[in-house]
């Protein structure tokens, strides 16, 4: 009874598609102004939601399989919306005549001979294009940004063949109609962001093929058609950031050759093809923050030599697979903040050369090997703040001459190798407060000769006779304290004093407190 139902409603959705498609489908739409389509999607949305109700499970397959027919139905309602809609859509008259400059001011837009820009910015634009606005033929750059536009006619554009930039950022627009930009032959940059974009045709910039730049992000998108990005050879940024895309064609970026900025950040990506960025030799900058991922795929960076920046943080990465970074030579930058990652291994970063700063803070590792970041000469900046560290190996940080900035606060360090920092010889910037030092070995702070800057707040600091080596190291150094001075924990009445203040007397002769293991007040 239930899948019978089911396709009782897959046939009323059909009728009523048939019916608009119809001829008299144009009369029905000029009578109520297309909301038969409406009423279809709206029908069919609660028969669907009271029939999922009653459901007996074991019908549930057969009703998923024919409810992924419901969708594609759906979906040519949706089109066949975006193009009814932009059929009733005013469109302005474009001007070639002479005067065609100063006809263009006399309407409510801004239009600028010299530099042929016609600004059309926040003038509140509802439903439609401005009726008395004439737009001349040789227009080089169109703004619309900021209006509340929601559909735009089909023809909207058309004759405007010397078009380079066209702004509709801000607007309301959900749906767009497949030949809006036809014979955009010289359309080199376009932004749709801030919009309601759920869908975008196959071949909606089938005719702007010299387009450089586009801009569809904060937008609603849940998925782009395979053939999206199709011949645009020329295009060198895309930024898709902040949408709601699950999924990703594999060959989705093939032909964007050119392509030198990629931002698929904020999305919902659980996962990524293998290939997907393979072809993009050209790429510079790679965002693939704040989405969904678990893991990536072995090759996936393959063939991207000239990356200069990856951001992959706010993800839920666990691991990284064995040279994964390893085509990566020129990659400047690496973000892996905020992820699951339980262990960093010198293979992972292997051949980075290039690598300046490299972010591994709010993440589970628990531990850094000898060796960890030998493939990195060049690093200036390490963070592993907000991590499980327990231990550090002597020969962690070997090769890393260039290293400037370690941040290891926040962690759960004990202990430090006293040679460690003899590897860092030209550490400025060092953070090692909120772990649970109680001590550090003699002779640790005076290998950091360059330092400008350390912190060491926040450690339950035992403040008997082996404290006296901090204490002087501050003595000496009293500029280079950063934030605030570190305090004792204990033992007994040293809890909450300074560590610069500890002298001999103060701390040597209640030395039994340390040997008898007597706890200190904090």
């Amino acid at each position: 009874m239930t899948t019978s139902f089911l396709w009782s409603v897959l046939a009323v959705a059909a009728e009523l598609l048939a019916l608009v498609s119809a001829e008299d489908g144009a009369a029905l739409c000029g009578l109520n102004g297309c909301q038969a389509i409406d009423l279809a999607k709206r029908y069919t949305d609660i028969t669907m939601a009271k029939m999922m109700r009653t459901i007996k499970p074991e019908a549930l397959e057969e009703v998923f399989q024919n409810m992924a027919k419901l969708e594609v139905l759906v979906r040519q309602v949706e089109d066949l919306q975006r193009d009814v809609m932009s059929l009733y859509q005013p469109v302005w008259p474009v001007n070639d005549g002479p005067q065609r400059w100063s006809m263009c001011a006399e309407g409510p837009c801004s239009c600028t001979l010299e530099t042929r820009f016609v600004s059309c910015w926040r003038l509140e634009l509802l439903h439609h294009v401005p009726r008395k606005q004439q737009i001349p033929a040789d227009t080089r750059s169109l703004d619309l940004g900021m209006n509340r536009l929601k559909a735009l006619h089909k023809d909207s554009f058309n004759r405007l063949t010397q078009l380079v930039e066209l702004d509709l950022n801000d607007n309301s627009l959900e749906l767009l109609p497949n030949s809006l930009f036809y014979d955009l032959e010289n359309l080199r940059h376009i932004k749709l962001h801030k919009n309601r974009l759920l869908y975008l045709p196959p071949d909606i910039f089938q005719d702007a093929r010299s387009l450089r730049t586009i801009d569809l992000s904060y937008n609603v998108l849940e998925g782009l058609p395979a053939t999206l990005f199709k011949k645009l050879h020329h295009v060198y940024l895309l930024n898709l950031a902040t949408n709601a895309i699950r999924r990703l064609d594999e060959g989705i970026f093939f032909d964007l050759e050119s392509l030198e900025d990629l931002d698929l950040s904020e999305n919902k990506l659980k996962e990524l093809p293998q290939l997907v960025f393979y072809k993009l030799k050209s790429l510079k900058h790679l965002k693939i923050s704040r989405n969904e991922l678990t893991r990536l795929p072995h090759g996936v960076f393959s063939n991207l030599f000239n990356l200069r920046e990856l951001y992959l943080h706010n993800n839920y990465i666990e691991n990284l697979p064995s040279g994964v970074f390893r085509d990566l030579y020129n990659l400047t930058f690496l973000e892996l903040t905020s992820n699951r990652i339980t262990q960093v291994h010198h293979k992972d970063f292997l051949n980075m050369n290039s690598l300046r700063s490299l972010f591994l803070g709010q993440n589970l590792v628990t531990q850094i090997k000898n060796r960890t970041f030998v493939g990195t000469s060049k690093l200036e900046k390490l963070y592993l703040f907000s991590n499980k560290i327990e231990n550090i190996e002597l020969a962690a940080f070997s090769g890393l001459n260039s290293l400037s900035w370690l941040l290891l606060n926040n962690n759960l360090l004990r202990r430090l190798p006293r040679e460690i920092f003899r590897r860092t010889p030209n550490l400025l910037r060092l953070q090692i407060d909120s772990n649970k030092f109680m001590q550090l070995p003699e002779g640790l702070l005076e290998e950091l000769k360059r330092v400008e800057q350390v912190k060491l707040s926040m450690n339950p600091w035992h403040c008997d006779c082996f404290i006296l080596y901090l204490t002087g190291w501050l003595h000496r150094n009293p500029d280079k304290i950063w934030d605030r001075q570190p305090k004792c924990r204990g033992p007994g009445d040293l809890g909450g004093k300074p560590v610069i203040d500890m002298t001999f007397n103060s701390v040597c002769d209640g030395q039994w407190a340390s040997m008898t293991k007597i706890q200190g007040r904090v």
